[in-house]
């Protein structure tokens, strides 16, 4: 089924020239990378930082625990490689931030936690739950929002749409994993309809990424609950606020969320680390990634959370030409990080190298009001007004521009002629709204 109704706003980020960047010319191959070390920070998630439960010269197996989530809102890490701990340090995570970081040296044995196996159909969905938490499962779209939680609704579920829209330009890690991992998804799809009650699920796939549309159409041929939908391949078709309204035709409650409708929307991948937490049995210490752009061999890795950006870039043959910018996650939404001895994390499924002969100049201009911003926007709001008032202080003014309801996805930035900074302004503007009330 293909779906034509499609959001206001939006940009095709995969026909755009502008990127000057290349994309991976098999994604369906996904290679593996074995680090001598990982640095596993113990905070990947929304909410509070884990709880270190390992000492300096411990020997640790493959999914073993090795930080513990509190009481709050939190997830648990655990071991991405079997070996020794060789240090619980501080580590600059490339923003200008040090983070605790977990650090292992790899014996290469993989040797893992023992493997309880678990039939679908014996499970309750509490158990379900308590299995997702166990694991630190969390939102691998790029959210991180503990999956336990998720799946634990007090609204009632009457559908899930499983999100593998990866609109983000170059990024290909989600399609490799419906290719590759089919199966396993629909695992994970059938355990979140038991965990939250639902008694549909629909896989939403970008009509670009026609290998994993057959795959997973083919998987889903005899399954009555299941079914693939096609959507058009514009960005921020992933973001839940938009791929929401593109299948159902509704809009999100601006106070509130899907679940409010009765709809869960969950990553693909997510979905896989569900299944996986289950059978059999291993806690999230392993995702794909694309590396793409300005190195000598883009490829989809891959990796055990808490590789190095300097192992990963490695792995990959190195720079070409002068870096000057790495950008993990997308390249709309994703962080630039200025040290290659951060992480890569649960949240890491791209990592973006542009050199300095593709890095744009982003010294901005005053505003020329030509409203590009306002025709891409996929919320139909005013970004240049927004910005204008945020920048005056007028904190009223952005409230009834509805500054709020801005998803961030940096579709006005990026068709900005005057290369004012939009979102940058836009989200701080949020922020300051949010203190304000807190004062």
């Amino acid at each position: 089924m293909m779906v034509n109704r499609a959001f206001k706003g939006g940009i095709d980020l995969h026909q755009d020239q502008a990127l000057h960047l290349r994309g991976i010319d098999n994604y369906k191959r996904v290679e593996s990378i074995y680090p001598k070390k990982v640095y596993i920070p113990i905070q990947q998630h929304i909410g509070d930082p884990a709880e270190v439960t390992v000492s300096v010269g411990e020997k640790v197996f493959l999914g073993q625990t090795i930080a513990k989530m509190g009481e709050g809102l939190g997830a648990n890490i655990h071991a991405s490689v079997s070996g020794r701990i060789v240090g619980v340090e501080e580590i600059d995570q490339g923003q200008g931030d040090e983070m605790t970081c977990i650090v292992i040296e790899n014996d290469f044995q993989e040797q893992p936690k023992k493997i309880y196996h678990d039939k679908i159909e014996e499970l309750a969905p509490e158990t379900i739950v308590e299995k997702v938490e166990a694991a630190g499962v969390v939102g691998l779209g790029g959210a991180t929002f503990p999956s336990h939680v998720k799946l634990n609704p007090k609204e009632d579920i009457h559908t899930c749409i499983f999100n593998g829209a990866e609109c983000e330009p170059l990024l290909m890690a989600d399609a490799a994993l419906m290719v590759n991992q089919g199966d396993q998804l629909i695992k994970g799809c059938k355990l979140v309809l038991k965990a939250v009650g639902a008694n549909e699920g629909i896989i939403a796939i970008e009509d670009d990424k026609q290998e994993a549309i057959e795959v997973m159409k083919e998987l889903c041929k005899d399954i009555p609950t299941l079914s693939v939908i096609e959507v058009p391949s514009v960005y921020p078709q992933g973001s839940t606020e938009m791929l929401f309204k593109t299948i159902t035709g509704k809009e999100e409650p601006p106070d509130g969320s899907t679940r409010d409708l009765g709809y869960l929307v969950i990553n693909v991948a997510t979905t896989v680390a569900v299944s996986e937490a289950i059978d059999p049995g291993i806690p999230l210490s392993y995702r794909i990634c694309s590396v793409v752009g300005d190195v000598m061999q883009q490829k989809n890795v891959y990796f055990p959370i808490g590789t190095s950006i300097q192992d990963m870039i490695d792995f990959c043959g190195g720079f070409d030409g002068t870096p000057s910018k790495i950008i993990t996650g997308g390249f709309m939404m994703g962080k630039t990080v200025d040290t290659l001895a951060a992480s890569l994390t649960k949240s890491a499924n791209g990592l973006i190298v542009i050199n300095e002969k593709h890095d744009q100049d982003s010294t901005p201009s005053p505003c020329i009001l030509c409203a590009r911003c306002v025709e891409v926007c996929p919320v139909g709001l005013l970004p240049h007004q927004l910005e204008k008032n945020y920048l005056k202080k007028n904190w009223k003014r952005l409230e009834k521009l509805y500054v709020e309801s801005c998803i961030n996805c940096g579709c006005c930035t990026y068709i900005c002629p005057a290369r004012r900074h939009l979102a940058e302004h836009i989200v701080a503007g949020q922020q300051a709204l949010k203190e304000r009330r807190e004062s």
